[in-house]
């Protein structure tokens, strides 16, 4: 039987914490309570009430709690204004030049969705981009880099490489490279943070300096949850996405994590929250239209057994999915040794980003909603869904997957996860289409959306907090969504499927 999940002591134990005597002990309540004492008066657990029993040491009455409070305020002020800015690159000044280029408005005219709807100029922009993304990463000495699963888990990032990795992810994705914002903007948000973390524990003395390190882990986190607050349609989500990242294996099968403290998780709370605010303030997230209102139809029962079977359909195309990333990886990978062996690593770099922009432009020319993040494409695309027909919607997937894969393969810089979301749902939108069991895309799409990433993603509550919070779904809607989830992560993951491919990939 699985163990519960327990804390890990991280930053919330590191601060120096004053002892009083509490209030409990001078009314009495400590014993009815069950908050037993040790020979010193501190509090050691005990029987009794079991919530009462089970409450950390206070950690928001000194002012290390206010230090880091504000701290916190101030950098999630400047990632949620500069996340404004970094959107309207990668997003208003990424389509401005893709329709200026063209003949029609991209993405929100239709004619520029259907096959064979790009411009021809498209190919030699994003090839000659993405080129000069392989060189700015020749200059910055940015080869590999850290994904922002690996920061929120090792609670580190470099401010200097945090540095190079968002100047690399606006070129990539300015070049039109089908890659997520959230790399770029989370590396930059963890960065961000230890800059100011130290800056704090400089400034405070000597009894700042004690708390310096956990200090510079909670920021580091900050940093990072802050960002991803001012991209998501709510900041419980944010928050959720990197509590389920920061979960760590105990034993080696994963049936008992650990997580940090309360202090941390109530900070992150704030910090994502007061990120949403100043973004929102900004410029409002829009909302997610969906082909036919989900109120069109009434939520029954046999949604959520239907969503068992959503959930199956999300694991096989993400099955295909990765499938297909993992032959473009290869034959990146092999392609890449021989420029290496021959010419150098500068010159694998410059080829490989320049291969990944022609084929990312061939393929936007061919396929033009198969370019960008698809971040912005979700909403033209679900409004337009009823006037794109079943092999476009096919060849959307198809094509946005192969230009992920070689973005990604070829070295471009972004991350996967707003990329897979949108095929997951236009692959939503396709079932839709399948006749005789019910199915329409208010009901479709929010489930296998989330499902299919969900799939391989070890988050799979933030995939339901997700189109709750984007799509503005009732508590009904969250069961099939929820059940379609868990299916997925089940029947990849679960099963272990998803391991033992990645392991005979690794030995081919």
């Amino acid at each position: 039987m699985d163990r519960p999940i327990i804390e890990r002591p991280m930053s919330n134990l590191d601060f120096p914490v004053s002892r009083e005597v509490s209030l409990g002990s001078m009314v009495g309540l400590d014993a009815e309570a069950g908050l037993a004492t040790d020979e010193h008066g501190h509090q050691n657990g005990g029987g009794g009430n079991p919530i009462l029993a089970g409450m950390e040491a206070p950690w928001a009455n000194d002012r290390f709690f206010l230090a880091d409070s504000a701290g916190l305020a101030l950098l999630a002020t400047l990632i949620g204004y500069g996340s404004y800015w970094y959107n309207y690159v990668i997003g208003d000044m990424l389509e401005d030049w893709l329709s200026r280029t063209g003949e029609r408005k991209y993405p929100s005219d239709i004619e520029s969705l259907h096959l064979m709807g790009g411009a021809p100029l498209w190919i030699p922009l994003v090839w000659a981009g993405c080129t000069a993304v392989g060189v700015m990463k020749v200059l910055l000495r940015l080869d590999q880099y850290p994904s922002f699963l690996t920061e929120i888990r090792a609670e580190h990032a470099d401010p200097k490489e945090s540095a190079k990795v968002v100047v690399c992810c606006l070129a990539s994705l300015y070049s039109g490279a089908a890659l997520g914002p959230e790399a770029g903007l989370a590396s930059g948000g963890g960065g961000l943070g230890t800059v100011l973390a130290e800056l704090i524990s400089k400034l405070g003395g000597a009894s700042f300096q004690r708390g310096a390190e956990a200090r510079r882990r909670l920021f580091v986190l900050g940093g990072i949850t802050a960002a991803f607050g001012s991209i998501m349609p709510a900041p419980w989500v944010a928050l959720m996405i990197c509590m389920e990242c920061a979960f760590a294996k105990r034993d080696e099968d994963g049936k008992e994590m650990i997580i940090w403290g309360r202090r941390t998780l109530f900070l992150l709370g704030f910090t994502a929250s007061w990120a949403f605010v100043v973004r929102y303030a900004v410029e409002p997230i829009p909302e997610l239209p969906l082909s036919g209102s989900k109120f069109d139809e009434r939520y029954d029962n046999w949604m959520p057994v239907k969503a068992i079977l959503l959930g199956a359909i999300a694991a096989f195309s993400a099955l295909v999915y990765f499938v297909i990333t993992a032959v473009i990886k290869v034959a990146f990978a092999k392609i890449g040794r021989v420029i290496e062996a021959r010419l150098g690593v500068s010159a694998r770099i410059i080829a490989l980003c320049s291969l990944a922009g022609l084929i990312t432009g061939v393929l936007g020319y061919c396929v033009p909603l198969s370019l960008t993040d698809g971040k912005a494409a979700m909403a033209p695309t679900a409004l337009h869904a009823p006037g794109l027909s079943s092999v476009n919607l096919l060849c959307i997937a198809l094509a946005k997957t192969a230009c992920f894969g070689a973005a990604a393969a070829g070295g471009l810089v972004g991350g996967p996860f707003f990329p897979v979301l949108y095929i997951g749902m236009v692959v939503g939108e396709l079932v839709s289409r399948i006749q005789g069991l019910g199915f329409f895309p208010a009901f479709t799409v929010p489930v296998v959306m989330v499902a299919m990433p969900g799939a391989v993603f070890p988050i799979p509550f933030t995939m339901v907090a997700f189109p709750l919070s984007m799509l503005k779904l009732g508590p009904l809607w969250c069961v099939p969504v929820l059940v379609g989830v868990l299916t997925s992560y089940t029947l990849l993951v679960g099963t272990g499927f998803v391991r033992k491919l990645a392991g005979g990939a690794g030995r081919g």
